[in-house]
């Protein structure tokens, strides 16, 4: 049975000096999962910021109600994790906002090292919908930048604080000191900008929803195409070394629309043989949730181990949405973001449907069945002049024979069922290229039709 839990306000003397300069803490109701009658031994914190009474607590006493009192913005602040979106969420909107501008860096910091995806949709779905809406109102950054939350939630925070983060940047522009600031603040709003212009279906394209935007550095964006909540196959597209926002974000995202328009395509023919794909649908997620490398730091794995957390996180946080009706899950990556997809699938314990891997310098995995891809459905494209495959940079090549891993054609021909021609992928570079066998055979996996790839 819950409990509701009255607060008491604690007075400035209890929090200390630092807590009078700071908003009062507000009154708020807590549900504590406690059967009447039962006793705790006294205690005088029961968790991150929240202080008890001891007396109320005393050994033996049967509990009725407890009085309590979140700690107070200044107490918040050095929180982290999941224990600093829970106290956030106490707080009002007017003392989230107060305290994100007093600590610009309180959200970065908390992105950067995020509380897991179980954990943050588990506090979702403990939160009624006045303290959701206030959250997302009052940290939309936050908010937007969390797996766990709700994809079409996130959407709504992360275009509300791209847009406001653009307006913010072009104002202060005009006024900032220093050439490196100056420099920095372009870079950034240009970065936006670009995320801005992604967004943008094309003309009878699918709708485009943002899962995540970070400015920082060479920038990271995760853009959706398509559904995530309700689409039956989902893909997603990871990216290897030089794509940065700033510069390839839209032809990533452009990549993910020839995707989706072959594999809305091929639902389309395989009605004949089977009616139930005419209401079948997808979506394909433009993931460039990592920095990639550059020549500087190529031949390093710390951009991988970055990439491995983040993929494993964000598709773990999909199928905890999606519990209960699983979509078809597919990850395909290219080079770089081959390695950290092959590391999330050795290291994590979720697993998806099929890994296609084009490029690929390999990774520590001895064969596809070391990976977490069920029926070991895994699949490696090799072109003629890409010595990549065949480097085994960072482990055991996945397009050796002794490695297990399905042969996915590249290099073009025509197409025994319709008759199209499709083009050849030639260097490091033309997997994704429109019109290609490579990108063909990729549509085919994603929708669960194997059996219709090209060797």
């Amino acid at each position: 049975m819950l409990f509701d839990v009255a607060a008491l306000l604690i007075t400035s003397a209890a929090l200390g000096p630092a807590a009078e300069a700071s908003v009062a803490p507000e009154s708020v109701s807590i549900s504590l999962p406690l059967d009447p009658g039962s006793s705790v031994p006294p205690v005088t914190n029961i968790g991150s910021g929240i202080l008890v009474d001891p007396g109320a607590l005393a050994h033996g006493t049967p509990i009725s109600s407890l009085t309590l009192g979140i700690s107070g913005p200044a107490e918040v602040r050095t929180l982290s994790g999941i224990s600093l979106v829970r106290e956030l969420a106490a707080l009002s909107s007017g003392q989230i906002r107060k305290l994100i501008a007093s600590d610009p860096h309180l959200v970065t910091k908390l992105l950067q090292t995020p509380p897991n995806a179980r954990d943050v949709a588990a506090l979702w779905s403990s939160l009624d919908s006045s303290t959701r809406s206030k959250l997302t109102s009052a940290a939309p950054r936050l908010v937007g930048g969390l797996d766990g939350f709700p994809a079409a939630i996130r959407d709504k925070a992360n275009r509300e604080w791209v847009s406001q983060s653009i307006a913010d940047l072009k104002k202060q522009l005009p006024t900032v000191d220093g050439r490196a600031v100056a420099e920095s603040n372009q870079h950034q709003l240009h970065m936006l900008t670009m995320v801005e212009a992604a967004l943008k279906p094309t003309k009878n394209g699918p709708t485009r929803s943002l899962l995540s935007a970070d400015p920082s550095g060479e920038g990271k964006a995760v853009i959706v195409l398509g559904n995530l909540q309700t689409a039956d196959y989902v893909t997603y597209l990871v990216p290897g070394m030089f794509y940065t926002v700033d510069g390839q974000l839209s032809a990533w995202t452009g990549d993910a629309a020839d995707l989706y328009a072959q594999q809305e395509a091929w639902l389309k023919r395989l009605c004949a043989t089977d009616p139930s794909a005419a209401h079948k649908t997808v979506a394909v997620v433009a993931w460039m949730g990592y920095q990639t490398p550059d020549l500087t730091n190529i031949g390093s794995l710390d951009l991988a181990n970055e990439a491995r957390d983040a993929l494993a996180s964000s598709v773990e946080a999909l199928q905890l949405q999606r519990a209960g009706r699983l979509p078809y899950t597919t990850i395909v990556a290219h080079s770089y973001g081959s390695t950290a997809a092959l590391m999330a699938l050795t290291q994590y314990n979720f697993s998806v449907d099929a890994l296609v891997l084009v490029g690929t310098p390999g990774s520590s995995a001895q064969s596809a069945n070391d990976l977490h891809v069920k029926n070991t459905n895994v699949w490696v494209g090799s072109a003629a002049w890409d010595p990549v495959p065949t480097s085994a940079f960072f482990g055991s090549d996945p397009s050796a024979p002794s490695y297990g891993a399905h042969t996915m054609g590249v290099n073009g021909g025509t197409d025994p069922i319709t008759g199209e021609k499709y083009g050849q992928s030639i260097g490091h570079n033309e997997y994704f290229d429109p019109g290609t066998e490579s990108i063909r055979n990729m549509a085919l996996i994603g929708i669960d039709q194997a059996g219709l790839v090209q060797r």
